[in-house]
């Protein structure tokens, strides 16, 4: 007989922490859970995600899977159901393009995004929670926020500096 103290019994209490999931394993799970199915250009999209440190663009996901794997509108779909799973997590560039990131496994964070070369960096997360509390006491419902921060990175401020030019901005659309 086996005592419980031994290590291997199943009784033993673990001291070891349990393995965290893997953000694949995690996104196979909300997959199933929502009732759709496991495919091969899901796991796909979502490899490609995993592989890449910060926010991409549809056509650079596409690009990575290469032409056999599925075409540009099911990579839309799927990111457009992962978002729905909150799994992606969708920003912009400064020129409206939409840019997405997995959620899984990281952090709440936002970005900013250098507006002369594209760089993105992450900036720790802060809480604007109360700003969406003002908003629903004025009678909102479904209340959600994008905050994306965006300027000149000091790089290009500096290859300016040197090229002799001065740091100039785009002009900025006013509504």
């Amino acid at each position: 007989m086996i005592a419980a103290t031994q290590s291997n019994h199943p009784l033993a209490a673990s001291t070891q922490p349990s393995p965290a999931v893997s953000p694949l394993v995690e996104a196979r799970a909300r997959i199933r859970q929502a009732g759709m199915r496991i495919t091969r250009p899901r796991i796909a999209i979502i490899e490609s995600l995993l592989r890449h440190a910060g926010p991409i663009s549809i056509e650079r996901i596409h690009q990575d899977l290469g032409p056999t794997m599925c075409d540009l509108v099911t990579v839309y779909r799927c990111l457009a159901a992962f978002e729905s799973l909150d799994m992606v997590r969708r920003s912009y560039l400064h020129n409206g393009t939409c840019l997405y990131e997995l959620t899984l496994g990281s952090t709440r964070h936002y970005h900013i995004v250098c507006k002369s070369c594209g760089n993105t960096e992450r900036v720790d997360y802060f809480s604007v929670e109360g700003m969406e509390g003002i908003v629903k006491e004025r009678g909102y419902i479904h209340v959600s926020h994008i905050v994306e921060f965006f300027g000149i990175c000091p790089a290009c401020q500096q290859a300016r500096q040197a090229r002799g030019t001065s740091v100039t901005v785009p002009a900025e659309k006013r509504i």
